[in-house]
């Protein structure tokens, strides 16, 4: 069975971490500290990369959570049925071109995963999509 610690960032938001062995006290106490100064998508880097038996996506499953997301305008739907969406994350001025999390769950939840850090991550594989930025969405177009 595995362990499950959690505890709330300075805004809030559940931070949590997964294992497969007992979760050290010192370590979580770190996590729940760092987790006060960190971006969320970092911080679910750390705890994971920290534990080999870690449950969170992070190379092919990129932050998804619309509460990671700003300046989001609707661009229209993938023939899939998925809304597309041009956004910036909190931490990042870039603009990307991608899919909502919550929207995602709702019609297709085996390509949604939660992250160490309590957000929701999308497989974009599992619905034949990728996460481009605006400039490659546009030139593709």
């Amino acid at each position: 069975m595995s362990d499950i610690e959690s505890g709330a960032d300075s805004s809030g938001a559940k931070v949590s971490t997964r294992s497969n062995k007992p979760t050290d006290p010192e370590r979580r106490e770190a996590l729940l500290r760092l987790a006060k100064y960190t971006a969320p998508a970092m911080l679910a880097v750390l705890a994971s990369t920290e534990d080999a038996g870690a449950l969170v996506c992070v190379s092919n499953c990129p932050p998804s959570d619309i509460r990671l997301k700003r300046d989001i305008a609707a661009l229209g739907q993938h023939e899939n049925g998925i809304n597309l969406y041009r956004f910036r994350y909190l931490w990042s001025d870039t603009v990307h071109v991608g899919v909502m999390a919550q929207e995602v769950a709702a019609r297709r939840p085996d390509a949604v995963r939660q992250g160490a850090d309590g957000y929701l991550r999308v497989d974009y594989a599992r619905l034949g999509l990728h996460m481009r930025t605006w400039d490659e969405w546009t030139a593709a177009s």
